[in-house]
């Protein structure tokens, strides 16, 4: 993404495949990010991004040592010409929208990412959260930034590396061949334990840089042009193979990301052959040499877009994003970029380190402020009304039973709701996922007026299905957590068992309006479970613990209609955009993504009498369309959680549930 001009290692000889290849890595990240089909493997672009960036500074660094000229001063001189202008222009620019359009809480998040990003650690940002390619990313600007703070912690760690190594006498290739060894190590490491930070961290990405270290390193071509020109088509085959075969349900980086990085060593390898040539013309040239302000302005714009449209793009938005890309970057690259590098601004260094330094000081600062200071509100009332109004009945449950959602800090099965006498004995259960957190305030007050109490042992991601675990998080222990349960109503009075979840995901494993490539994946006995199988075997788990309780009333509250974008946001934004509110799914499309739930809930309630099934789209939805607002206030908190004004809604569904007719 931010190397320098494409030159050969050794030499100061201009390589236009280089910018071909930079353009065919940006074109992928920005053809995936817009969602247009037929790139699952887009995001490897940043991958190719790596390998280049590794062998042209690598190449300027090893040079410059062994003439004995290299300085830090002079190396990162040309970096922050090379890379602050056009990113702080981009950083500005997306403040000032965010101010305009982002949420509250939004834009605090946001205003976390600008701190880190200018200091070139919005990584660690990033670490701990949902994920690269979790939905969330789409309210999140500066995501796409956690690459450039792993190049530039590269850029300050490699150079030290290869001064100890030439103190020590060490030789070169083969330091970095160990470094590079130890990292692809780690990263499949990290894919197999299923730890999704490995994505946003050097050590576990530092091999893709090492390979093009490497390349640069090791003055050895092949001898025959021919046997080039093949290395380098097959390469350029290897990246596109990438783009279209690997998809986010893939354990990455890992050993899948050898395939386009070693693809991409090949190609800088050859520099000669078809494939050269192809990468040397001249559109891709172009889109090569904006590709670095292509690769900052592409993200920022898809995240605003997205918010302004209420959906994820269509082809044709997502055309006019690309479109808009290209001409911002083209400007940014003749009226920021350009001047600079060339010192026509900013021509001394003195001017130049003391420009980079104050701008960084007034982001981070800016920065800073959003994200401390609450009082930073450019809502309206209505549309922080709109807002504050989607509080989650789960908050009620953290207060009756600390520690029991989660179960991180130790297993909870004594957690009681409804009516408050202790000594009044337990009717009723409440099992399921982060969807019976979001109602199991409202069923405890529906349950306290009709002198009923009960026990809650929900927890989040974990279904009530036999055996089942999320791969990559111990913590939770859903298994372990639903056999005690279990246990716990066994040996109770409890009469009534209702269970709860987001069923939809449980039995298909796919999100609601998101990539269908991405898989929500589960354990069950410990096994990874196909897409294949999956239906059938958390039908037969499902069964066994309806089987479980076959002495016992058990209730199956089926699938609240799921919709397309977080609600309450979205309704705020329509508000202060002065556009429409957009409409909630149809009856139709609602019953379309629930239609493998229902077939399996009701074959299994078919053939056990003590089980029911109710349907909440009775109470939320008419004939025709799905409601999402109730007196113009959201009736969800997210996109598929119902706010305490949805619960509420459903407040006969639980009263019939617990046995009220």
């Amino acid at each position: 993404m931010t190397s320098s001009s494409s030159h050969a290692a050794g030499g100061a000889a201009y390589r236009p495949d280089i910018d071909g290849l930079r353009a065919i890595a940006v074109g992928a990240v920005l053809v995936f990010h817009a969602g247009m089909a037929g790139l699952p493997g887009g995001f490897v672009g940043v991958d190719v991004f790596f390998v280049i960036s590794g062998f042209l500074i690598t190449a300027i660094i090893a040079r410059e040592s062994d003439e004995g000229r290299f300085t830090y001063g002079d190396f990162y001189e040309r970096r922050i010409r090379r890379i602050y202008p056009a990113l702080m222009m981009v950083l500005v620019a997306t403040l000032i929208v965010a101010t305009l359009v982002m949420v509250p809480l939004d834009f605090r998040r946001f205003g976390r990412t600008l701190v880190w990003t200018p200091l070139f650690a919005s990584n660690f940002a990033f670490m701990g959260q949902a994920g690269y390619f979790d939905p969330d990313g789409a309210t999140k600007p500066l995501l796409h930034t956690w690459s450039l703070g792993v190049e530039e912690q590269f850029y300050i760690v490699f150079p030290l590396v290869l001064m100890a190594v030439k103190r020590w006498g060490w030789n070169r290739s083969r330091a970095v061949v160990a470094i590079v060894a130890a990292s692809f190590a780690g990263s499949v490491a990290g894919g197999i334990a299923g730890w999704g930070d490995a994505y946003f961290l050097l050590p576990t990405r530092f091999w893709e840089l090492g390979i093009g270290a490497l390349l640069a390193l090791t003055p050895w071509r092949p001898a025959s042009t021919g046997l080039r020109a093949a290395i380098g088509g097959v390469g350029l085959a290897a990246i596109v193979g990438s783009m279209l075969l690997i998809d986010e349900t893939m354990a990455f980086p890992g050993w899948v990301a050898a395939v386009p990085v070693l693809g991409s060593a090949a190609v800088i390898l050859a520099e000669v052959g078809p494939a050269a040539r192809l990468l040397s013309t001249a559109p891709f040239v172009f889109v090569g040499r904006i590709s670095y302000p292509m690769y900052l302005w592409h993200w920022p714009l898809i995240v605003f877009a997205q918010m302004y449209f209420f959906h994820p793009l269509t082809a044709i938005e997502g055309v006019g994003v690309v479109v808009a890309t290209i001409l911002l970057s083209w400007a940014t690259m003749v009226a920021i970029e350009t001047p600079i590098r060339s010192r026509r601004v900013l021509a001394s260094r003195r001017a130049l380190f003391s420009a980079a330094g104050v701008a960084t000081v007034l982001v981070v600062a800016a920065g800073l402020v959003v994200f401390n200071v609450k009082a930073l509100n450019r809502w309206t009332a209505p549309e922080q009304e709109a807002m504050a109004s989607v509080a989650a009945e789960g908050a009620k449950i953290d207060e009756l039973c600390p520690a029991a959602y989660k179960g991180i800090a130790g297993e909870r099965l004594d957690c009681r709701i409804g009516a408050p006498d202790a000594a009044r004995p337990p009717r009723f259960a409440l099992f399921g996922d982060s969807h019976s957190r979001a109602v199991a305030g409202q069923i405890s007050d529906t349950a306290e007026g009709m002198g009923l109490s009960g026990y809650y042992f929900g927890r989040f991601a974990c279904p009530p299905v036999v055996g089942l675990d999320r791969p990559g998080d111990k913590a939770l222990r859903c298994a372990d957590h639903l056999t005690a349960a279990m246990a716990t109503v066994k040996a109770s009075p409890v009469e009534t068992v209702i269970l709860v979840a987001r069923w939809a995901v449980t039995v298909t494993g796919h999100d609601y309006g998101r990539s269908p490539a991405e898989v929500h994946a589960i354990l069950i006995d410990g096994r990874v479970i196909a897409e294949a199988e999956r239906e059938r075997l958390v039908g037969e788990r499902l069964a066994a613990f309806l089987d479980a309780f076959s002495d016992r009333r058990v209730v199956i509250v089926g699938p609240v209609p799921e919709v397309r974008f977080d609600v309450p946001n979205v309704l705020a934004t329509a508000m202060r955009l002065g556009r429409p509110q957009p409409a909630g799914p149809t009856r139709a499309e609602h019953d379309a993504r629930q239609a493998p739930v229902w077939a399996l809930l009701k074959r299994l309630a078919t053939s056990r009498p003590w089980v029911r099934v109710l349907d909440p789209a009775d109470l939320m939805c008419d004939g025709v369309a799905c409601a999402i607002t109730e007196g113009g206030r959201p009736l969800y908190m997210d996109a598929d959680h119902v706010s305490k004004l949805g619960a509420k809604r459903l407040e006969p569904l639980w009263r019939s549930a617990l046995g009220g007719g």
